[in-house]
């Protein structure tokens, strides 16, 4: 728990770090914030969108639980993912959201194995990115005339997304292999010292799900909404200030890049390395105020996070931090 203490407190640091210097050399403009709340319901939009995508999350999660337990449903997996999201939010490396949130998916169905419920959380992550990637991917092939036309750095940029679209479709690939060749992957993962048994398991699990190819192309679908959803939040954010050459669908291809960024959480919420990231990003495409946009998106999707308070609060049987470091070294 000290250790994890210390490792929140350098990412915090880290982050009001980043965001001071932004502040200071005139590249995050805090102005846009009262902007927007004046500019008619665009805040109000965006947030409702996020918590839609929120849902939605919440639901494709759900799916990848059923798969093991006909116990799971939605109208308890929702308000347990909205509290996984507020402590991972607010209290990161303090208490793992993802693990907090495991413990109270038990409270559903006691005989969901702890692998299992890693692998959901590990598959559902990994199928989010790829309706990221897809997202980028696609937009990128689809507008890559208007999109070059920008600037000559844009190209690198549409190359990356069209290789990560590449690297994604072949893990899908991998996913739907023959059981024989899984067999023998599971085989050599097992001869690994320490850590061979519990990653075949999780590897064996993981394969399990993918092997039901409807729930997986069912989630990814999900997955592409979810995303379209939230840069359809960040351009009611950003609009009124974009230049005349940058719509929405020039988004699609630039918000993927960055959220895809912010998934290693080297600080709280993405703060500070999100806001430097959609700075160059939004540079590249010759336009300025891209840390002020990724800001006002930030914002709003802290708020959303913050809605996973209630249910924490409603909740009859809570779980303590000590049962979430008795789970996580289990």
């Amino acid at each position: 728990m000290l250790k994890a203490s210390y490792k929140t407190i350098l990412k915090i640091i880290f982050a009001v770090a980043i965001l001071y210097w932004l502040a200071k050399s005139d590249k995050l403009d805090l102005s846009l914030i009262g902007q927007v709340l004046k500019n008619g319901p665009w805040a109000l939009i965006a947030f409702s969108l996020l918590i839609l995508g929120s849902f939605l999350a919440a639901f494709r999660w759900s799916m990848l639980l059923k798969t093991k337990s006909e116990k799971i449903h939605i109208n308890k997996i929702y308000p347990i993912n909205l509290i996984g999201q507020f402590f991972s939010t607010f209290l990161p490396g303090v208490v793992t959201g993802d693990f907090l949130k495991l413990l109270y998916v038990r409270d559903c169905d006691p005989l969901l194995r702890k692998s299992f419920l890693l692998s959901t959380v590990l598959i559902d992550r990994i199928i989010g990115l790829i309706g990221l990637i897809i997202v980028a991917g696609l937009s990128s092939i689809y507008f890559y005339g208007d999109l070059v036309n920008l600037s000559p750095k844009v190209k690198p940029l549409i190359s990356f997304n069209i290789m990560l679209l590449l690297g994604a479709s072949v893990f899908l690939i991998i996913l739907f292999m023959p059981k024989a060749i899984k067999k023998h992957v599971i085989e050599l993962l097992k001869i690994l010292p320490v850590i061979g048994n519990k990653l075949s398991d999780i590897t064996e699990t993981f394969w399990r799900i993918g092997e039901n190819r409807r729930v997986i192309i069912k989630t990814i679908t999900l997955s592409i909404l979810i995303h379209m959803i939230a840069i359809t939040a960040f351009w009611s954010l950003s609009h009124s200030f974009l230049n005349t050459n940058i719509g929405i669908k020039q988004l699609f291809s630039i918000v993927p890049i960055g959220l895809i960024s912010i998934a290693v959480p080297v600080s709280p919420a993405g703060a500070g390395v999100g806001h430097l990231v959609f700075e160059e990003l939004f540079k590249a495409f010759g336009q300025e105020k891209g840390a002020s946009f990724f800001n006002l998106y930030f914002l709003v999707n802290i708020t959303v996070n913050l809605l996973g308070v209630i249910p924490y609060v409603l909740w009859k049987k809570k779980h303590t931090f000590k049962e979430v470091e008795a789970l996580e070294e289990a």
